[in-house]
């Protein structure tokens, strides 16, 4: 246990200063400190723009969902999960067409997806993305990260019995 109620037998000194206005040229002691200090400001402020002109090494090379190559439409299918949308992915990958897929999976299945994936391995043919086209961030962050020839939309809420008990989601 610590012992309580005792101070220290000597004062703490007194935090040094970083202040250049009070430079004294005449003492060589005092102006070799605020030259290391001038040369560290220097080296550090290289050391940043070094730094900022690289480019990141956490950037990974884009995909090739993000690029238009010649020949290779890309497609996406809004509500691929789903039944008519999963048909109509399945129809364009066999046609070669490139495919993203993008569902909330409210109404579609995974397994739809999955059987997909099985089907067409091939990195570069298929991918989907689990996102709400209601959120518009999503929405925003998907297109600016791929580069879509075309749009298959298929995702709807469309149940008529739900529609009649919630005619304000519809």
């Amino acid at each position: 246990m610590l012992p309580t109620g005792r101070s220290r037998p000597q004062p703490r000194p007194a935090p040094r200063s970083w202040s250049f206005s009070d430079m004294d040229l005449s003492d060589p002691k005092r102006n070799s400190r605020y030259l290391s200090k001038i040369i560290m400001v220097a080296l550090l402020t290289a050391m940043c723009v070094v730094m900022l002109t690289q480019p990141p090494c956490h950037r990974k090379a884009p995909s090739v969902f993000s690029i238009h190559e010649l020949g290779v439409t890309h497609v996406l299918v809004t509500g691929g999960a789903g039944y008519i949308g999963s048909h109509a992915a399945l129809r364009l990958l066999k046609d070669s067409f490139r495919v993203t897929i993008v569902d909330n999976l409210s109404r579609g299945n995974i397994g739809a997806v999955k059987v997909l994936q099985n089907l067409f391995p091939d990195p570069g043919r298929l991918q989907f993305i689990h996102a709400d086209l209601g959120d518009p961030i999503a929405v925003n962050r998907i297109f600016a990260e791929n580069a879509f020839d075309a749009v298959m939309h298929f995702a709807a809420v469309a149940y008529v019995g739900e529609s009649t008990l919630e005619p304000l989601r519809y």
